[in-house]
């Protein structure tokens, strides 16, 4: 194809799209105009129709109105009715109540006019009671004046006799009316109290151990006590030495006994002697080294012992030197009673007792456990056993209240809390318990005399006689110097002197008689 030919037909191809183009844009602008004049035409149709729609709508609305009017017309009519007929009864009770506050009025009127005269009555009976009570005085001055003449004791003596007269009734009444009120509340408080510890000793089960701490070691033949003992006793004398003991040995029966205030050298001595009797070759060293072997596990035992207790109890957070002289209870006795169970049964109860009564239990049963851990220490330090272990509890951090429950228990200080009281009871069942505790010969002694001097230390006291193995006194007194009334303080302070002075477990009853003697003689 040549050139000129392809130029013409390129040129061509342009102006046929030019053309198409234009054309289309014509086409596109009439069809737009088209579409407004259409538009035009049916908006202005709808708002012809809107403005028809309109008109009726405004015209069916005032036709609905005035049928509405029609129908509630009748109705609107009623209650107007309605409203005046109320408002009428209203006035009505309105003029009834005037009508009555009018009559209230007028008989409150004549109920004053009536007091008026009443009081002017009574203010005439009371110038007649004045003029009747000045003559009374006057009459009475005149024959105390007569009296007093014609008797010879002053005025003045006899104004003090009637006083003392008085006084004396006064003081007898006040001592029955005191009498009458402490019979009921002490009758009230036994009945209560036997309930709680009802309560207290049914939900109590821990067994009782019967373990006595017998500290006697026996040979099983000669032969084998003259080798422990070793020649002239050396071995015996090294193991007193290194164990911090005093043996005594009975060679026709066949035991030692080991003796010492410390109770766990005891224990060691006579843990110590039963090994060495196993032992063939003894010397010294030997001796010595068995010895620390014994203390190394007796202090593991103790420790042990002081830990199972806070356990059983449940407690946590104890120190680790109260722990150890818990477990060191494990070998101290008080009148046979073993003091370690002891103090379990004693934490046991003041929990059960301390749970009847509101108090927190953990903190009841801390405090019945440590009651007694002074006698632990007691053999080392003066001073009782309470304050001691009081001191070392406070030291190790205990809680003031029970601090104070520990020192109060045998009544080294006033008791001032529930707990000190529950702690107190719990120790006195636990030591009062049948076959707890058992006395000895020189104890029992001991205690009569001090029972005896106590009570002829008090004046007026002809006789006594102490009965139930102690545990009643009955007193006898001059019916001449002591009446119905000291006879009650009597036996009182007695109480107080002996609760004071001696230290017993269980109660003491006191008894006071008043002896009378009528004598005539036959002639």
């Amino acid at each position: 194809m040549s050139p000129e030919l392809s130029l013409y037909l390129g040129l061509g191809f342009f102006l046929g799209l030019g053309g198409c183009l234009l054309i289309q844009r014509l086409v596109l602008r009439l069809e737009r105009k088209e579409a407004e004049e259409t538009a035009q035409e049916l908006l202005e149709v709808a708002e012809d129709k809107a403005k028809d729609y309109r008109d009726e709508a405004n015209q069916r609305a005032d036709e609905f109105r005035e049928k509405l009017n029609d129908k509630h017309e009748d109705e609107i009519l009623k209650m107007q009715k309605a409203i005046e007929a109320i408002e009428r009864d209203i006035e009505d009770f309105k003029q009834s109540k005037e009508s009555d506050y009018r009559g209230l009025q007028s008989k409150f009127d004549k109920k004053r006019q009536h007091l008026k005269k009443k009081e002017g009555a009574l203010a005439s009976v009371k110038n007649q009671y004045d003029e009747l009570r000045s003559l009374h005085d006057s009459r009475q001055q005149t024959l105390v004046t007569e009296f007093l003449q014609k008797a010879e004791t002053s005025r003045e003596q006899i104004i003090e006799a009637i006083k003392q007269n008085l006084k004396t009734e006064a003081e007898n009444a006040a001592n029955q009316l005191k009498t009458d009120t402490e019979a009921v509340a002490e009758q009230n408080l036994e009945r209560d109290a036997k309930r709680v510890l009802s309560l207290a000793l049914n939900r109590f089960h821990r067994p009782y151990c019967s373990e006595r701490g017998i500290g006697n070691v026996n040979f099983p033949n000669p032969d084998v006590m003259k080798r422990t003992l070793g020649e002239e006793k050396v071995h015996l004398k090294c193991l007193e030495k290194e164990a911090g003991v005093d043996v005594t040995v009975n060679e026709e029966v066949g035991y030692a006994s080991v003796l010492g205030f410390d109770p766990v050298r005891r224990e060691l001595g006579r843990a110590s002697l039963e090994k060495l009797m196993h032992e063939k070759n003894l010397n010294e060293k030997r001796i010595s080294d068995i010895v620390k072997k014994t203390k190394k596990d007796l202090f593991k035992k103790i420790r042990k012992d002081g830990i199972a207790i806070s356990k059983e109890l449940g407690l946590k957070g104890m120190h680790e030197d109260t722990l150890n002289m818990m477990g060191s209870l494990r070998y101290r006795y008080s009148f046979a009673q073993n003091q370690y169970f002891h103090c379990g049964e004693v934490g046991w109860l003041c929990g059960l007792l301390g749970s009847e009564l509101g108090i927190d239990l953990k903190t009841a049963r801390r405090s019945g456990m440590l009651h007694d851990i002074g006698k632990a220490m007691d053999h080392s330090k003066d001073g009782g056993h309470a304050v001691i272990g009081a001191d070392f509890i406070e030291k190790n951090g205990e809680a003031a209240e029970i601090v104070h429950a520990v020192r109060a228990h045998h009544f080294d200080e006033p008791p001032s809390t529930e707990l000190a009281y529950l702690t107190i009871a719990a120790d006195a069942i636990s030591g009062a318990r049948p076959g707890a505790r058992r006395s000895t010969m020189d104890t029992y002694h001991q205690k009569m005399q001090n029972l005896d001097k106590i009570v002829r230390s008090f004046n007026n006291v002809t006789d006594l006689f102490i009965l139930n193995a102690g545990r009643e006194v009955r007193v006898t007194v001059n019916s001449n110097k002591v009446d119905d009334q000291k006879a009650l303080g009597l036996s009182k302070d007695i109480a107080k002197k002996i609760e004071e002075e001696m230290s017993y477990p269980g109660l003491i009853k006191v008894v006071v008689v008043r002896e009378t003697h009528a004598m005539e003689v036959a002639r």
